[in-house]
């Protein structure tokens, strides 16, 4: 009684609890990410979501009296007690999703891609492919599908979980109304993808398969490039900034860039909010980054996008270790191209600014034609991902009816 007493404290002391009476539900979401997403197309009334920040007393109460707690028999008997036809989660680098059909076997199952699956932790053999194989691999892994950024996200996903995939691209890039400016207030701009919080005074490891780096060796390539671009600009009188990926309130990203840069003349744009940094890409002749997904975002729109992939962890390099630093991981592609390289070779970087600067529109779009679909698909109103649930019988609302 004392083991149980303890495991109810530990559950508890940092989770709201909700006292409601659970009842059926066409959609079950899992996790609170995504919701503003989802209600685009689903009523808000016709969602449950279950969060692990919020549990149901009387659903706890049954699983903490009954067995072992653990997160993926709550959520299983939340799904249970509110019989939904879908299930779907926004966080689809969570393992334990894909444990849930084992376990209530009759929905649908669906997880949405949010992100870049690089499998590089903080943690030694804790990258997002680690958890899948510690979470029992391919053979216990389940999904009835997998909305994915392109092609290459497909082939990736399928090889690890037993799911169908959906190309979808990234269903916010897809919601985003973006303008196209008349005029362009820089010329080159950069994107950060500064850490969420200060590293001077850090000492965490970034870990790839065997390899490791220390977070300010991981981080030491946004100021290398940085500095880089101002000084290219300088020379060729050009417009430079800086997007940040942090808030105002964040100066330690600003100061990061103040002293990689030095001197130089640029421009730091705080990030404002959601869109913002879209819309600093946009008011860019181009786009510079190392391995974001905004970079791919935008390039599946159509705009100059340059992708200086040049990332390290250990040296030497071991090039069948770490591809996940590469331009257009999980797809395989030469070290170099057009418009990428994955070399941290100045020269590289010069001659690939200098070809995209000066291409036509149209060379553009012929130059990128072969690897969008692949890397991130552009689909306008998620017309597909609409279709999806239509077909998994989800009523949509009059705002999901009008776009797809």
């Amino acid at each position: 009684m004392i083991s149980k007493i303890r495991r109810v404290y530990r559950v508890l002391r940092n989770t709201h609890i909700s006292f409601r009476f659970l009842h059926h539900s066409p959609v079950v979401q899992i996790h609170r990410d995504g919701i503003e997403t989802l209600t685009r197309y689903v009523d808000r009334s016709s969602i449950s979501i279950v969060d692990p920040s919020e549990l149901n007393f009387w659903v706890l109460l049954r699983c903490l009296l009954t067995t072992k707690f653990q997160m993926k028999n709550y959520m299983a008997a939340v799904i249970k007690a509110q019989r939904p036809r879908v299930v779907i989660t926004f966080i689809d680098n969570d393992p334990t999703f894909y444990l849930l059909k084992s376990l209530v076997a009759s929905p649908v199952y669906i997880a949405v891609q949010n992100g870049l699956r690089h499998n590089y932790a903080y943690a030694y053999r804790s990258g997002f492919v680690d958890h899948l194989v510690n979470a029992g691999g391919k053979d216990r892994l389940v999904a009835d599908l997998i909305c994915t950024f392109g092609k290459g996200s497909s082939l990736f996903f399928e090889k690890l979980i037993h799911a169908k995939t959906l190309v979808t691209g990234n269903l916010k890039n897809n919601l985003m109304d973006l303008a196209e400016p008349t005029r362009s207030d820089f010329d080159i701009v950069f994107m950060s993808q500064h850490a969420p919080f200060d590293i001077t005074s850090r000492e965490e490891m970034i870990h790839l398969n065997e390899s490791s780096v220390s977070i300010h060796k991981f981080y030491e390539t946004e100021g290398t490039v940085a500095k880089f671009l101002a000084q290219y600009c300088a020379d060729h009188s050009l417009r430079f900034a800086v997007s940040g990926k942090r808030g105002v309130e964040d100066v330690f990203e600003q100061e990061f860039f103040s002293q990689a840069i030095g001197e130089l003349p640029y421009t730091f744009l705080p990030r404002i909010d959601s869109q913002s940094s879209y819309a600093n890409a946009f008011n860019s002749r181009l786009v510079v980054v190392i391995d974001s997904t905004i970079g791919y975002e935008l390039l599946s729109r159509g705009r100059k996008v340059a992708f200086f992939s040049a990332r390290r962890i250990g040296e030497p390099r071991v090039v069948s270790e770490d591809r996940d630093t590469c331009f257009g991981y999980p797809n395989i592609y030469p070290d170099n191209g057009v418009f990428w390289t994955n070399n941290p070779n100045p020269d590289e970087y010069t001659t690939i600014l200098n070809s995209l600067l000066g291409m036509t529109d149209a060379e553009w779009a012929t130059q990128i034609q072969p690897y969008t679909e692949d890397l991130m698909a552009y689909q306008p109103g998620n017309s597909a991902f609409i279709q999806m649930l239509q077909n998994e019988g989800i009523p949509i609302n009059n705002e999901g009816s009008q776009r797809a």
